[in-house]
């Protein structure tokens, strides 16, 4: 039996995900424990002693690095991908950059990457890295396809309750995402990006507001994305009465709601596999984005019908029968590129390669970013010495470096008080008859690196 870590990157989007997992890892005989990732990852591994650990996608040099002290510690490390990403048609679209970034602009190490699609697996495989990034399928997917999650989460009548809805049906609105809202004081350079965001927020809380007057014998609830300010929506649906839910995953939401809105959100294939009718307002997939993932003619422009107007959406809404009206080509496409196999069992494929990943926890000493070093024990000789190599003879040898006599003149003027011997003593490292090769003589030195 192995013990199993399993750290969450976003708990209301992926928790339901990694639950799935760990309980296959159980059926396999596993031992099994889920926590969030960010802070709180490092703890967790410390205290639980796993010998198996399966982390977030590293996307950044601390993600990295933390993959590092896992590995010292002995675990067998898995980086679970958390969403899908391009195809081979995305992928040949994009220019130098946009494809190294999809690679990774960092080199890390993992036992295995779980990867949603066959295509992200063999664009990945191209990196030449030591390990294998595999395909198990939309493992996003599978918590709309779980009966379980249905019967833990499905109460309209608690849920009406909460929020004392008195209508028979409810809208769900998923408000676009953006950097307007998401730290945008990190967002400097991209002034013209952040002002389209504003307005496309603008435009979806215009059209909350004009529903909420064309449809008075609907419920209406709205939440953000993850990590979007939510100021801006409590200020305009404060006035209205419409409550804004930044707690609930969208599962639960959609489990209890009738119809869906969004701005070209993934939520859209959830619907589907709900058979929940959804529609788009507005288009997150503008046509001079700089994001690859958000260009027009994208496939999740296509998923579904696209409203130009809140009367038209009040229209369709007024109409609309409780079954999926998701637009089938543009679903196939993305089950043959991004997403992957949709059948509900991707989470168990995962377990399964997670399952046969070895590992043993063993206490390491943690690693210090301090310097220790001291004049005579060094931590690494190079802070001393750096390598050179003669322009004539082309033989190596070492030379001091300016920046290790400063360490030394500071040590001797802690113990020679006057200035005047401190410099004469410092003479000794000064080159007697000029800078030669210590090889052939040769006066011609190089620049030292």
């Amino acid at each position: 039996m192995k013990k199993i870590l399993i750290l969450t990157a976003s708990p209301r989007r992926d928790l339901l995900i990694d639950e799935q997992i760990a309980k296959k890892l159980k059926e396999l005989g596993n031992e099994t424990k889920i926590a969030p990732c960010l802070r709180e990852g490092r703890d967790t591994v410390l205290e639980y002693q796993p010998d198996v650990v399966v982390v977030p996608p590293v996307r950044n040099m601390y993600s990295r690095d933390f993959c590092e002290d896992i590995k010292r510690f002995g675990c067998g490390l898995v980086s679970r991908h958390t969403e899908p990403s391009c195809d081979w048609p995305d992928y040949k679209a994009m220019n130098q950059k946009q494809q190294s970034e999809i690679c990774g602009l960092i080199q890390y190490y993992v036992d295995s990457e779980l990867v949603w699609s066959e295509d992200e697996a063999q664009i990945l495989n191209r990196r030449g890295a030591k390990f294998k990034a595999v395909s198990v399928g939309a493992v996003g997917v599978d918590k709309y396809l779980n009966p379980e999650y249905k019967k833990r989460y499905k109460d309209k009548a608690k849920f009406k309750k909460k929020y004392k809805f008195t209508n028979n049906k409810t809208i769900l609105i998923q408000s676009p995402w953006g950097f307007a809202d998401h730290s945008p004081d990190l967002r400097i350079e991209e002034v013209d990006e952040f002002v389209k965001d504003n307005k496309g927020r603008d435009r979806h809380l215009d059209m909350i507001e004009a529903l909420h007057k064309e449809l008075p014998d609907y419920n209406i609830i709205v939440t953000t994305h993850p990590g979007v300010v939510t100021k801006p929506y409590i200020q305009r649906l404060g006035k209205l009465g419409i409550p804004l839910d930044t707690v609930s995953t969208s599962l639960e939401l959609m489990l209890n709601s009738d119809i869906l809105i969004h701005a070209g959100s993934t939520m859209a294939i959830g619907a589907h596999f709900l058979k929940m009718p959804a529609f788009q307002f507005g288009d997150v997939n503008l046509k001079d984005s700089t994001n690859w993932w958000h260009q027009s003619g994208k496939i999740m422009a296509e998923m579904s019908l696209n409203c130009k107007n809140p009367e038209m959406l009040a229209k369709l809404i007024k109409k609309a029968e409780p079954k999926s009206n998701i637009n089938k080509e543009a679903l196939e496409k993305l089950r043959e590129g991004r997403y992957g196999i949709m059948d509900g069992k991707a989470t168990d494929r995962a377990a399964e390669i997670i399952n046969k990943i070895e590992g043993k926890f063993k206490f390491a000493w943690p690693r210090s970013t301090h310097d220790y070093s001291q004049l005579t024990i060094l931590q690494h000789p190079s802070k001393a010495i750096a390598d050179a190599n003669c322009g004539i003879c082309k033989e190596a040898f070492g030379i001091m470096r300016p920046e290790y006599k400063e360490m030394i003149r500071v040590n001797v003027a802690n113990v020679v008080k006057e200035a005047e011997l401190v410099n004469k003593i410092m003479l000794i490292f000064e080159p007697v008859r000029g800078t030669y090769c210590p090889h052939c003589g040769s006066r011609f030195m190089p620049v030292m690196p």
